[in-house]
Formats: C-alpha cells, structure tokens, sequence
C-alpha cells in the first residue's frame, strides 16, 4: 500500500509540476507579447503625433511667408480672415509643441505682425527692410527649430 501511495504522490506531482510550468510558460509570453503590443502602439501614437505637428509648423510657416510676401509694401488689417487664419494656426501650434518651439513660433510670429501691421507709406525704405530682413530671419529659425522636433525619432521610455 506504501508504493501506491507513493506513485500517486508522485504521478500528482509530475502532473503539477508540468501544469505549472505550462501556466508559468503561458504567463510569461502573454506579458511579452502585451508589452510588444504596447510599445508597438507608443510608437505608431508617436509617429502620428510627428506627422501632425510637422503639418502645423508647415503650416504656420507657409502663411507666416505670404503674410511677409503680400505685405511687402502695404499694411495688413489685423480684422481680416487671412489673420485670423494665421493666429489659429499659431495657436494650434502653441498648443501640440514643446517650449523651443513654442519660443520659436512666439518669435516668428511677434516679427511678422510687427511687420505687416506697419505703416509701409509713411517709413523709411531701411526700417521697412529690416523689418522684413527680421521677419524672415524668424521664419528660418522656426523652419530649423521645427526640423529637429518633427525629424526625431521614437525612444521606447
């Protein structure tokens, strides 16, 4: 009677132990393969993010340069849609980006308006020049502080 018992403890325990195992096994390849799927998902959210800002920042610089190119010679009224138009997409700017580019933008978009809102007619062809010289000056300087947010690449955290 000693043996039988004996080889049922140990047929449990050799069904058990195997079980265990198993599960174990189970266990851990579902967490690895949740944690692929959760970075596989960081990194597409990532990439859609980059793709969104780079459309706003393209966008603000585009119309940041026909505000410039239009008001070469005249001044802007700041009640048009055009304007309205372009502090949206400042705006949306402002809000998707980190601190450099929000600074970047501030700054494009602080010498744009001081340029197209100034009375061409009654300045001097020099400060006129400046002004627009300044103006695009920003604009390159948003373009390459832009480049580098949008151009980065996805870190796993």
């Amino acid at each position: 009677m000693d043996l039988t018992w004996i080889n049922v403890v140990d047929t449990a325990v050799k069904i058990g132990l195997g079980s265990l195992i198993s599960a174990l096994a189970a266990y851990l390849a579902l967490i690895k393969s949740q944690s692929h799927e959760d970075q596989k998902e960081a990194r597409s959210h990532f990439y859609r993010l980059q793709e969104e800002k780079k459309s706003k920042y393209v966008e603000l610089l585009v119309q940041s340069q026909e505000l410039i190119q239009a008001n070469l010679y005249a001044s802007y009224s700041p009640d048009s849609e055009g304007y309205k138009k372009y502090l949206r997409a400042f705006n949306e700017v402002q809000i998707i980006s980190s601190d450099p580019i929000r600074l970047a933008a501030f700054n494009l978009v602080s010498d744009v308006q001081a340029f197209i809102f100034l009375n061409k007619n009654q300045q001097e062809i020099e400060l006129v020049d400046k002004m627009v010289a300044s103006a695009r000056e920003k604009v390159s300087i948003f373009q390459k502080v832009a480049q580098g947010e949008v151009t980065k690449c996805y870190q796993k955290k």
